[in-house]
């Protein structure tokens, strides 16, 4: 098996050394080193290339985002194997050993191998990504026969920095959309699950991190009224909805379903900033999915008393903490 590792990277030249000096770690050496330098201002690639010398490849290019970076490293990798690595993610020592060692064993059906994670940086994330997604039962090594399945309900137990895949397979889907912002690695894991089999490593073999003073860029997006966010995740499951393997399945209603949500959420939050015209326009969508206005007002109020109800149950559970409020003696 010959690997290659991509690494892609923007102005984190500190950090990018030491997800480096985990992959030089392995207990079984990989093939190549790989580093997509995204446009850094900080010196990373001249850095790199100082200390490392030709033990790491490094491809500059513009700044176009992780997924354009990911993608050149896929187009530049010589290897059979791709294995990702976020600049500020790191690899255990036997990750790799791990990974062959279960592709061997399993067979060659199975095109793409994760392993366990866990969260560096912040105390309060003690649970590993299997444990997360429900999945902390999982034998030491085997086949993950519900991917789909997983990746619809939000519950996949894999990261990207833990993936090892072929580099023929991710070419092959046309590796990750460089027009999303979020979710490029779903969307790229979710086209994937149609190609080949996933299998896994259960041992927690990469540490991602999840400092909280960390930029994590539009991920901030899930807790606010972005329109980008929104935007996105229509066009992510827009863009599964008209793949001919999801049309007739079992997977069909639940990504129906996704996009129903979304286009309900982008709507209430333009209604909630008075933002009418964009809010018609996510209606005029909604009226296309429910068959008419009516289904889509009834929808709206049922939802807002919906919320209403839980903010009122949750104001409650707040009284009855505070001293002398029901449920609660008097200090």
């Amino acid at each position: 098996m010959k690997i290659s590792v991509v690494i892609p990277t923007y102005n984190r030249r500190a950090q990018a050394f030491l997800a480096i000096d985990s992959v030089l770690a392995q207990t079984v050496a990989v093939d190549e080193i790989l580093v997509v330098d995204d446009g850094s201002t900080d010196g990373t690639s001249k850095a790199i290339c100082s200390h490392y010398g030709s033990s790491v490849r490094v491809v500059r290019q513009d700044n176009a985002g992780v997924s354009a970076a990911r993608n050149r490293g896929i187009r530049a990798a010589k290897g059979e194997w791709v294995a990702f690595l976020d600049s500020d993610d790191l690899w255990f020592p036997s990750k790799i050993e791990r990974q062959v060692e279960a592709i061997t064993t399993l067979g060659s059906q199975f095109g793409l191998c994760f392993t366990d994670n866990t969260f560096g940086g912040n105390p309060e994330m003690t649970r590993s990504v299997f444990e997360e997604a429900g999945f902390e039962n999982a034998p030491a090594v085997g086949a993950l026969e519900d991917p789909v399945e997983r990746l619809l309900a939000g519950k996949e137990p894999f990261f990207t920095s833990s993936i090892l895949v072929l580099r023929s397979l991710a070419q092959e889907v046309g590796g990750f959309d460089e027009t999303l912002l979020i979710r490029e690695d779903t969307d790229f894991f979710f086209r994937l699950s149609f190609r080949t089999r996933f299998c896994f490593s259960s041992e927690p073999l990469v540490e991602v991190d999840r400092t909280p003073s960390r930029s994590l860029g539009l991920c901030n997006s899930y807790a606010s009224r972005d329109d980008r966010m929104f935007d996105c995740l229509e066009r992510l499951y827009s863009k599964w909805l008209a793949m001919p393997e999801l049309a007739g399945t079992e997977f069909e209603p639940p990504a129906r379903e996704l996009l129903r949500e979304t286009c309900y959420n982008s709507t209430e939050s333009k209604l909630h900033q008075l933002r009418i015209g964009p809010a018609l326009r996510e209606i005029g969508r909604l009226r296309k999915m429910e068959h008419g206005y009516a289904p889509v007002a009834g929808a709206l109020l049922m939802r807002k008393f919906a919320k209403l109800r839980a903010g009122r149950g949750v104001q409650k559970d707040r009284d009855r903490e505070k001293p002398g409020g029901y449920g609660l003696d008097p200090a």
